[in-house]
């Protein structure tokens, strides 16, 4: 054999390894494609992206999404996602102004170092990023808003001047499926469930109310409603921040929901007040009931990442509807809850963390 024939022979077997690498990337990208098309939600396509890619291809240490994110939509939904065991730093809720800064028209993806500032934004100071990586744009419907961010390292790993053909498919259909995901979360607002507690929403309780008024006026029981709501929250907000403030939320609808029976309801009113509903229940149990569930909240620990243990409780409005009682005027329900929020209200100004009757005259 010639030498002319071993340069062939090694080129053949170049080639031939070439092409098995790209096929092997080719299912790769296939793979993680269906993947995210088939995420029921956006925590698992979260998932998908920022845990999958790196198991997927060698040499990618870590993966985050940065999405433009003014109403905190998809922040609550991560951080729900990061409470059932997504990746800490998966997402970063992006300024508009500073994803702009990232990318001039046309938008292509950015690969090779990264500067201290886009580092510490992007991957939270996470050292997987060292090396190098590639930053993609996240455009939908012409708009720009987010990126796809891959970490490695390796500096050599992502290079300038090295083709972005499947990077920028994958940050093509990644945009797709955030797109669709934030929409189809958007949805459930309309439902009957409150997307952050998990608990029945307002448009939900109406409805019963409506059902449990009608069971009332034909001699079915008395009604208790109680209407609750988180003593300070606007401090726990200002000062620990909207996803503390959300974990509080969650935390008091599970303390609530505690022991309910299947027709007792619990919904999230609006903001931070809850209200209960529950038939055939007497003053004196619902009462016992309302006091039950405020030592439940006070008693209850309250722990926020820094390791502080916030004091928070209830204050709760309680009214019960008498079954063979007909001085509750021609709207029993409209009676109801101005009766109830008038107790709240008085709880609330009588010093917090109570439980008040209403007195109807």
């Amino acid at each position: 054999m010639d030498q002319r024939e071993t340069i062939q022979d090694r080129e053949w077997v170049k080639l031939r390894n070439q092409l098995r690498d790209n096929e092997r990337i080719w299912s790769g990208f296939r793979e993680i494609e269906v993947r995210m098309i088939g995420s029921n939600s956006l925590t698992d396509l979260a998932g998908v992206i920022t845990e999958g890619i790196p198991e997927t291809f060698s040499g990618i240490d870590c993966v985050t999404i940065a999405c433009v994110d003014p109403e905190y939509e998809m922040t609550r939904l991560i951080d729900a996602g990061i409470e059932s065991g997504l990746k800490q730093n998966c997402f970063v809720a992006i300024p508009r102004e500073t994803l702009n800064e990232m990318f001039a028209r046309p938008w292509r993806p950015r690969l090779g170092p990264v500067d201290a500032h886009l580092h510490s934004l992007l991957f939270s100071n996470n050292p997987c990023a060292s090396g190098s990586v590639a930053i993609a744009p996240l455009i939908r419907r012409g708009e720009l808003i987010g990126s796809l961010n891959q970490g490695s390292h390796d500096p050599k790993h992502f290079m300038p001047g090295i083709a972005t053909d499947l990077l920028e498919h994958l940050a093509a259909v990644a945009a797709l499926c955030i797109d669709n995901a934030v929409n189809h979360e958007r949805l459930k607002l309309d439902g009957l469930t409150d997307p952050l507690t998990g608990v029945s929403n307002r448009r939900f309780f109406e409805r019963r109310l409506a059902e449990e008024i009608e069971r009332w006026a034909r001699q079915a029981g008395p009604l208790v409603c109680m209407l609750a709501d988180v003593d300070f929250f606007k401090q726990v907000n200002d000062q620990y921040g909207h996803q503390v403030g959300d974990r509080v939320l969650r935390q008091i609808a599970s303390i609530l929901g505690q022991d309910l029976r299947g027709s007792d309801v619990l919904a999230r009113y609006g903001g931070e007040e809850f209200v209960l509903l529950l038939p055939d229940t007497t003053q004196v149990q619902g009462a016992a009931i309302a006091e039950r569930l405020r030592a439940n909240v006070e008693h209850s620990a309250f722990i926020i990442p820094e390791g502080v243990d916030l004091d928070v409780t209830v204050s709760i409005g309680l009214v019960c509807l008498e079954p063979g009682v007909d001085t509750y005027g021609p709207d029993p329900a409209a009676w109801l809850f101005q009766q109830v929020d008038a107790a709240l209200y008085e709880a609330k100004q009588t010093g917090r963390n109570r439980v008040v009757h209403a007195h109807p005259q």
